[in-house]
């Protein structure tokens, strides 16, 4: 009997052990792709985009959220930070899409963002990230 229980509590240790490695890897070690190399998986307007979320936040966040998206639209502003990250706004100032650049991916497109002006027509992968005050857009880069 007390063998039995022994081996029970040798295998949860085991188990216990792999899940919390399998944590600690997806976590902290495993790479995420580069956005330059994921490909779309919807191509649509901003304009449209945030149509969807505004009709209906939730099924647009399961349709959409953690998703590549290729998005057109034109510029509507571009603001820069302190630490290097861009946000470019599409659709309108209050209440649009919003997608950041970070900092590395500015320093590697630097010469197509300082181009940058209102009302210039762009295209931009990123990844949304779901609904606030505006839909938002992360880990962009400018698609030629």
């Amino acid at each position: 009997m007390k063998r039995r229980w022994l081996r029970l509590a040798v295998y949860g240790v085991l188990v216990a052990l792999a899940t919390a490695g399998y944590a600690y890897w997806y976590g902290f070690i495993r790479k995420e792709k580069p956005i330059e190399k994921m490909k779309p998986d919807f191509e649509l307007s901003a304009d449209s985009l945030f149509s969807v979320f505004n009709a209906d936040e939730k099924a647009a966040t399961l349709k959409f959220g953690g998703k590549t998206l290729l998005l057109k639209a034109s510029i509507i502003s571009v603001d820069k930070d302190s630490k290097g990250n861009v946000t470019i706004t599409l659709v309108d100032p209050m209440m649009g899409v919003t997608c950041t650049i970070d900092s590395l991916q500015a320093v590697k497109q630097k010469v197509i963002i300082d181009g940058l002006s209102e009302g210039l027509p762009v295209k931009i992968k990123g990844r949304c990230d779901g609904m606030l005050s505006d839909v938002k857009i992360s880990k962009c880069m400018i698609v030629n």
